[in-house]
């Protein structure tokens, strides 16, 4: 093949590609909602005026034919002794539903466009230190052969973890989930005892006129669930800082707009009591954030909410559901089976940037503990070790 690679480090050029890049994505079957433009131009737009965040766009053709893109910023660190570069939706600010973000490929030539975006930023490493890879579904691993040469080094980084609930194929999800078949019932028969069954009803919110406002009760939602006492697992509160929350608002409202988003709410009478983010691609639905108030815990309700999205995948012909980064005991209820996606990175030839990995090394050792802690915390009760 004779690819092309096409570097964007301007805003606007990069906002150019948005319907090609869509339509990639959506030719592609990509099951990953994270690697289209929504995500990543979403957040250029909100953070790529900070100067320690600097696109670097990849646009990768074969002739006229967009093939691959490589969704990359450059980025100073340790106060600026080094540069990385690195996908789009890494590093600082912490965004925690940003999940997967991985290089886009068209899958008749993934290998080729993935060799060919590590060609062209190691034709000139005097740029950066450190450059960092998620390659995606389509491509199964970073091969050394990629390099130009030995004076690079590969690293293999940290592995991503998700749930996977299969589809395709499937008659019965189900089938051998007696327990969590039996959640569902009672979930269903506690709401009818409690408050009738008139009293509460379900809806799916994909208007991109209403979605905003939706995801607004959502994240109220989301920020209670935060607070509940008592030894129950506590996720943080991810939209507690402003900015991660303007930008995520722009994220479900752009993707509503082609049908990449699903609020689901549970209301008893007419308020709203718990909330579930479904994204979705043509392939595949992705379970995001949720929210859910004290009185409606006990119903399981975010349970109950997920199983909608599931019926609704299903119908929707997609292949699979993914529950989300970090399997945990919910999670797995659903599925045994759990994917994973390995992030690499090549330091480049420069004896200063082999010196500096270390720090780097040290600096993400203390990152990834602070995110672990943030993803699995248990508040317990007051009192109790």
């Amino acid at each position: 093949m004779d690819l092309h690679v096409t570097e964007h480090r301007q805003l606007t050029a990069v906002q150019k590609l948005a319907h090609d890049w869509q339509a990639l994505h959506d030719a592609a079957g990509e099951a990953n909602p994270f690697t289209g433009p929504d995500w990543a131009l979403t957040w250029l737009d909100h953070f790529a005026g900070d100067p320690r965040h600097e696109p670097l766009v990849l646009e990768v053709r074969d002739g006229d034919r967009l093939v691959g893109i490589a969704p990359l910023y450059r980025r100073s660190v340790l106060r600026g002794l080094a540069t990385l570069v690195q996908p789009i939706g890494t590093g600082s600010l912490w965004i925690g539903p940003f999940e997967q973000p991985a290089l886009l490929t068209d899958p008749t030539c993934a290998r080729d466009v993935a060799r060919a975006v590590v060609g062209h930023l190691c034709a000139d490493p005097t740029g950066w230190d450190v450059a960092q890879f998620a390659l995606g579904e389509n491509v199964p691993w970073f091969e050394p052969e990629w390099l130009p040469d030995w004076s690079f080094t590969l690293l293999q980084r940290r592995t991503r973890p998700s749930a996977v609930l299969r589809l395709e194929g499937v008659d019965n999800v189900y089938a051998g989930r007696r327990n969590l078949k039996e959640s569902l019932r009672r979930a269903r028969n506690r709401l009818t005892r409690d408050v009738g069954a008139d009293g509460w009803s379900v809806r799916r919110v994909t208007d991109p006129a209403l979605l905003p406002a939706a995801f607004d009760r959502l994240v109220a939602l989301h920020g209670e669930r935060s607070q509940l006492r008592d030894g129950r697992p506590v996720h943080a509160d991810i939209y507690a800082d402003p900015r991660v929350l303007g930008y995520l608002r722009d994220v479900v409202t752009r993707a509503g707009e082609h049908g990449g988003a699903s609020v689901y709410e549970l209301l008893v009478g007419e308020t709203v009591e718990a909330s579930q983010l479904v994204l979705h691609t043509r392939s595949a639905s992705y379970s995001s954030t949720s929210g859910v108030s004290e009185r409606a815990w006990p119903y399981s309700a975010v349970t109950y909410l997920l199983s909608l999205a599931v019926k609704d995948a299903q119908e929707a012909g997609h292949r699979v559901l993914n529950l989300s980064t970090g399997p945990n005991q919910a999670k797995l209820r659903w599925t045994d089976e759990v994917r994973t996606s390995t992030e690499f990175a090549v330091v480049g030839p420069r004896r200063r940037s082999k010196a500096l990995t270390l720090a780097l090394d040290a600096h993400a050792v203390l990152a990834g503990f602070a995110e672990a802690r943030r993803a699995h915390r248990v508040r317990l009760t007051p009192g109790k070790p």
